[in-house]
């Protein structure tokens, strides 16, 4: 799951579909496992609870 900013078009954060701060949220939405990543990638940052980069196994 990717978290949003304001403007949709900003990513603020990459989160595990069990993530708590997903749950509290209404700017969060359902992404692929290709998108996640690429996420991470493009260097937006993993939420530091659930900690989608071990998850999906990026950890540069």
């Amino acid at each position: 799951m990717v978290k949003r900013g304001l403007q949709k078009t900003n990513l603020v954060a990459v989160h595990t579909g069990g993530s708590w701060t997903v749950r509290k949220s209404t700017r969060c939405a359902g992404v692929s496992r290709a998108q996640a990543i690429d996420a991470l990638r493009r260097q937006v940052p993993a939420c530091t609870h659930c900690r989608p980069d071990t998850a999906l196994g990026i950890l540069e």
